[in-house]
């Protein structure tokens, strides 16, 4: 979820008033039947409606309140004469329903009955079921709108309804390898104004059936770790690589970086700020390895960095670098820095021209209170005023591991 102004969206409703976020949904779908009934209209009017036979119905399903009785009898009289007639019996069903009588719900049914896929009975069917806080039903019909007829409203309705329990069994239960609702219900996540988190539940369920789009799992991971949730993004991030990893993440930096998760990231650099040009390589006896190089210009920091999920208190960070015509006074060098309070919590020692030489790189963290279940490891310069000033040279890094201590 990411970070949130005190501004929210005109379609946030608080959780803890679920029945007007029901009501307004049910409205709003009611309305865009409406809307599409003029819409119709219009097009018959004008003759340009593709199919003009479908037109009588859906010019009289458009009539005044006022007149909603007596349409509704002139439609009940034609689904008489023809059974069969579906356009009829969707007019018939909001007819009935502007009017009050007391068919409407057996109009509805019978539309439905006649044409399932058509996209205004089920946004009647999920209207009704929404008023009548049917959960079963009302999920039912919105995963129905949106797998169907891809209906945005229908997606937002579902997102609005992700944390209310009723409703989240339903989908849970609607959770298989042929879904194709979630990632539209994910997507309207943010308009619903409901944090990432409610919806971890269907997320982790789906994950198996490679249900969750690799591109949303990615925009759920990162508005987690935006909102200060490390465990839950951590888990999303373990559960969407399917394996269990190392606590420092592409290590040995044998392959190249994945966005949105617990991998590197490289800092973008600002204008004028563009010190360094980071690359991964091979190198002999190594394998894959991170190597920077550097220009004498300005250096963006932190230059490089990875959010680590911790949970003892204690650990040792061991790593392999190397450098070449490293020209700094006081070099480079990887610190440990708490993404809640607690600020740098280890520095390994300074980084400086090795002459083409390996050698070990070593830090022992101990984790305040306060500081959370999540560290950054980064580079950056050993003394702030050098990423003004600059460095040039080569420096190569490979083999970072963690291991916790007693």
């Amino acid at each position: 979820m990411s970070a949130r102004s005190a501004k929210r969206p005109m379609g946030h409703l608080e959780l803890r008033k679920p029945a007007a976020a029901v009501l307004l949904i049910a409205g709003l779908l009611g309305l865009g039947w409406l809307i599409w009934v003029v819409n119709i209209e219009r097009s018959c009017t004008l003759r340009q409606w593709p199919e003009l036979a479908r037109c009588p119905a859906a010019i009289e399903a458009s009539a005044s309140r006022a007149d909603a009785t007596a349409l509704a009898a002139r439609l009940r009289a034609r689904t008489a004469r023809n059974p069969g007639d579906s356009e009829a019996w969707i007019a018939l069903a909001q007819a009935a329903l502007q009017a009050g009588a007391a068919d409407q719900d057996s109009a509805l049914d019978n539309a439905t009955r006649l044409a399932p896929q058509d996209q205004r009975n089920q946004r009647l069917q999920a209207s009704r079921a929404l008023q009548q806080a049917n959960w079963p039903q009302a999920v039912h019909w919105l995963m129905r709108l949106i797998e169907d007829n891809a209906d945005g409203g229908a997606a937002l309705a579902m997102a609005t309804l992700v944390g209310v329990e009723p409703a989240m069994e339903a989908m849970k239960a609607g959770i298989s390898p042929s879904q194709r609702w979630l990632g539209p219900t994910i997507e309207a996540m943010e308009r619903a104004g409901q944090p990432s988190v409610r919806i971890m539940p269907l997320v982790v369920k789906a994950l198996p059936y490679k249900g969750v789009p690799p591109a949303l799992a990615q925009r759920l991971i990162k508005d987690l770790k935006a909102g200060g949730l490390w465990m839950e993004a951590h888990s999303l991030w373990l559960a969407s690589l399917g394996q269990a990893q190392a606590l420092v993440f592409n290590g040995s930096f044998e392959s190249g970086f994945r966005e949105g998760g617990f991998d590197w990231e490289a800092s973008p650099a600002p204008p004028g700020q563009g010190g360094y040009q980071l690359r991964q390589l091979e190198m002999p006896g190594h394998g894959g390895v991170l190597q920077l190089e550097f220009t004498g210009r300005p250096i963006a920091v932190p230059i490089v960095l990875q959010h680590v999920v911790l949970l003892e208190k204690r650990y040792r960070f061991t790593g392999e670098f190397m450098s070449s015509g490293l020209r700094s006074a006081e070099g480079l060098v990887w610190v440990f820095q708490c993404t809640g309070p607690g600020g740098e919590v280890a520095r390994t020692q300074a980084i400086q021209d090795t002459g083409r030489q390996w050698k070990t790189i070593t830090a022992e963290i101990t984790l305040p209170a306060g500081c959370g279940p999540a560290v950054s490891l980064q580079l950056q310069t050993f003394a702030a005023y050098e990423s003004v000033a600059g460095m040039r040279g080569q420096a190569s890094f490979d083999n970072f591991r963690l291991e916790s201590l007693p």
